[in-house]
């Protein structure tokens, strides 16, 4: 009976300590998962953190596992909201965005080291100006612009265009003058194209028009049928070159150089 009651009285104990205990585990494992809710969004980006026993850890290896990330996002410039810089229009483009049938654009390179062109001004025979010039041309840039028929006539895209010659010197003296002509009727009329450098008070009109379509007079610049071929007038200082297409939506490119040698 003595050892029953001891027995009991060890037993009673040990249940006493074992709920003791096991409060104290409980009390432990809360302790120990308290902080999962603020864990848990870490523990899901990582799952390999699952198998460490601290939380300090998981947050360790989390926030290492956060870094490589953002560093790997800048590596490859990922969510980077900076705009692309936006490439200059060729003639082609511009081109295809024209929807009559009688059109002509125009691709314009200043590749000059000493001259801007400035005060473009356009005179139409027939047609309009759609993409009008850029205000100014500077130095190894290239601009575009185009002219079309009206709409629902018979009717080509003809004129004339012209740009102040200002050298780095603050004269402007020359004026480089482009003539073209992309007529209605391609089986009586060819594409047209003249190119050259007139006086700078000369106006842009329909009397320079005239004479750089079919005048006599050819002093001041250079005509020709279009047919892809290069076209070339020369002055003292600069040299203007360029071809134009024979089709109905014609494209000119035209490079304005420094004086080359022969």
């Amino acid at each position: 009976m003595k050892n029953s009651k001891l027995y009991n009285a060890r037993d009673g104990k040990s249940d006493k300590c074992l709920q003791q205990f096991g409060l104290q585990q409980r009390k432990s494992v809360t302790d120990r998962t308290r902080p999962s809710c603020e864990l848990e969004p870490a523990v899901e980006r990582c799952d390999h953190t699952r198998e460490r026993e601290t939380p300090s850890l998981h947050l360790s290896v989390c926030a290492g596992s956060e870094t490589h990330a953002r560093n790997t996002a800048v590596k490859h410039n990922l969510g980077c909201s900076t705009p692309k810089a936006k490439m200059p229009e060729t003639a082609e483009a511009v081109s295809a965005t024209l929807t009559t049938n009688r059109n002509c654009t125009i691709e314009i390179s200043n590749v000059t080291a000493n001259h801007i062109l400035i005060n473009p001004k356009v005179y139409m025979s027939s047609g309009f100006s759609h993409h009008p010039p850029q205000p100014t041309i500077r130095t190894n840039m290239t601009e575009v612009c185009s002219f079309t028929k009206d709409d629902n006539t018979a009717t080509g895209a003809v004129g004339l265009m012209t740009y102040d010659l200002y050298h780095k010197s603050r004269s402007c003296t020359e004026r480089m003058a482009v003539m073209f002509s992309v007529p209605f009727d391609h089986n009586l009329y060819k594409n047209r194209l003249a190119v050259g450098v007139v006086e700078q008070s000369r106006a842009c009109d329909k009397a320079l028009y005239d004479q750089m379509y079919d005048g006599k007079n050819q002093s001041g610049f250079t005509r020709a049928e279009a047919s892809g071929s290069g076209l070339v007038y020369q002055t003292r200082e600069l040299d203007v070159r360029a071809t134009m297409s024979s089709i109905g939506k014609a494209i000119i490119k035209l490079e304005l150089y420094d004086k080359m040698g022969h």
